[in-house]
């Protein structure tokens, strides 16, 4: 499969200078991951997509952005770990 990088806006990492010595908060993390889903990947036609990130941004996404009940879903991602789940966005 292709991987068409053109979405991607910046070629460096802008929120690394943005946020300089400190880390992001978790609020702000959740926003960002809420940000994501909402404004990139519920638009996009695809009905299947591989999300590829750090395991605190999964862990993120699957405890305090989304309503997970599965508590397997929830813990924390192991190296390379691949989880499958369905999304359903609701208006």
């Amino acid at each position: 499969p292709e991987i068409d990088f053109s979405p991607i806006k910046y070629d460096e990492d802008v929120l690394w200078d943005q946020y300089g010595d400190r880390r992001e908060t978790l609020l702000e993390k959740s926003d960002r991951i809420y940000k994501f889903l909402t404004e990139y990947v519920r638009t996009r036609p695809e009905k299947e997509i591989a999300i590829v990130c750090h395991s605190a941004y999964l862990f993120t996404l699957l405890n305090a952005v989304m309503d997970i009940e599965e508590e397997e879903l929830r813990s924390w991602f192991l190296t390379s770990e691949v989880r499958s789940l369905q999304m359903t966005f609701i208006n």
